[in-house]
């Protein structure tokens, strides 16, 4: 049974409702203020604003505005290829299969379990929406001339604010510029904070500052600095720095367990690294970002937080083939009573599915420690766990891929390499030389 602060944590981690950070096109409390926030809520037709009077059936705009305007707005956001606010847009012909409108690729999408529209971790249309849709295209996609009540004036930002005051702003030393040419890229840049105080990261929220091209922002910690230029981040880098947090569209801020936090050590140089990974599918020109992350701190809490990685390295994909693979870890006394409460699945673009189960030596329960039946590549975030291991604990990560290319796939960093890692955030941090975050990972024994 968790305790009423613990629920109110695992609701702002960011599970929302029904649905399940290099990522493509999509569409993503502080101590002292009760933990009851839970985050920023699905976008609704009562906070977005949108058109009235565009040919669109009132039913269908508001199914549209509830559930794909956050991106498919007009201009989009955060890659979406195009808007889906009019009429005269929804007949058009599709980008992707020139031969279907938009609306019948839109309703294919709705359906598609593989790769659903809104992708998570927004939450699937209802089966109400969906048969709304569904009559609206077959019977030809008829335009209405029928006033339709608009949507009132709201902020439709991507992100709401966090319930404490940020203290640290994590951001560029100049903006980063979108080449036209680029379809994607992924950029980074350093910040280096010096702190007189100890204290502890307890909140963090991403800040988009350019959402047409934003599709999502990563935040590290790394032992040497990085340069504060915003750069294309290099082959490998993120290897060797320590996991803090993701956001991707419909994501939520990041609000730790009250009694942990990430540390900022007094008189020490704490190095981060944000990741951005910036889509520009429309090719728009003179784009401009200097998007980052927001931290509050806190006086020190009771215990430090880290992330460790479970899975495996050992990848060998042969062309033209699938593969699955199981690897577990025993639980090493070094790690026993380490509370678990966050996990990101991470594989690539051929991943299939993930799941990571931790199974209990006493009693042999089973834990769900983060699963994706469905890996989508594009949509990647932070699910809420809660477990503690103990000794001798089996903790076991299935990856699966599918290897449609003419070429053999292994491990590797890069977006057309593989990986088979569950990023999992816990309490109290190891402390030890001996020690690094691919630890689990590395030791793991796959079948």
């Amino acid at each position: 049974m968790l305790s009423g602060m613990h629920r109110a944590y695992v609701a702002s981690v960011g599970l929302v409702s029904s649905a399940f950070i290099g990522l493509l096109a999509s569409c993503g409390t502080d101590a002292g203020v009760t933990p009851t926030d839970a985050g920023p809520t699905p976008t609704t037709s009562a906070s977005v604003p949108g058109p009235t009077g565009q040919g669109l059936p009132c039913d269908v705009q508001r199914v549209l505005a509830d559930n794909c305007w956050k991106c498919h707005s007009s201009p989009p956001k955060f890659g979406a290829p195009m808007p889906l606010t009019t009429h005269a847009q929804l007949i058009a012909a599709a980008t992707s299969d020139a031969t279907k409108k938009v609306h019948e690729r839109v309703v294919k999408r709705i359906h598609d379990e593989a790769a659903p529209m809104p992708q998570a971790p927004n939450p699937r249309l209802s089966a109400a929406d969906m048969a709304v849709l569904d009559a609206w295209s077959a019977a030809g996609a008829p335009a209405s001339t029928a006033p339709c009540n608009p949507p009132p004036p709201g902020d439709a930002g991507p992100t709401e604010p966090l319930a404490c005051t940020p203290d640290i702003s994590v951001a560029p030393s100049e903006p980063w510029t979108m080449p036209e040419a680029d379809a994607n890229d992924y950029v980074c840049y350093g910040v280096n904070v010096t702190s007189p105080t100890d204290k502890h990261i307890v909140a963090i929220a991403p800040r988009i500052q350019n959402p047409s091209i934003v599709h999502h922002v990563l935040i590290f910690k790394s032992d040497s600095a990085y340069p504060t230029k915003p750069q294309k981040c290099p082959s490998g880098g993120s290897l060797q720095w320590r996991l803090m947090y993701g956001w991707a569209p419909g994501g939520k801020n990041m609000v730790m367990p009250p009694e942990a936090g990430f540390a900022v050590k007094a008189g020490q140089t704490t190095n981060f690294v944000v990741q951005v990974h910036y889509n520009n599918a429309r090719r728009l020109v003179g784009q401009t970002d200097t998007s980052g992350v927001e931290l509050c701190t806190s006086a020190p809490r009771q215990f430090e937080a880290d992330v460790l990685a479970f899975g495996t390295q050992k990848i060998d994909i042969p062309r033209k083939s699938e593969l699955e693979k199981t690897c577990s870890v025993t639980v090493p006394a070094a790690l026993a009573g380490r509370k678990v409460f966050a996990a990101m699945p991470h594989m690539h673009e051929l991943g299939s599915a993930i799941e990571t189960r931790l199974t209990k030596a006493a009693g042999g329960a089973e834990v769900d420690l983060g699963s994706v039946p469905r890996w989508d590549f594009n949509t990647q975030f932070w699910l809420p766990i809660s477990a503690t291991l103990d000794a001798n604990d089996v903790v076991k990560t299935r990856c699966a891929w599918k290897n449609s290319t003419d070429r053999d796939v292994k491990f590797g960093e890069n977006t057309e390499d593989e990986m088979c890692y569950s990023f999992t955030m816990y309490y109290p941090r190891i402390d030890t030389a001996l020690w690094t975050w691919a630890v689990p990972a590395l030791g793991s024994q796959c079948r």
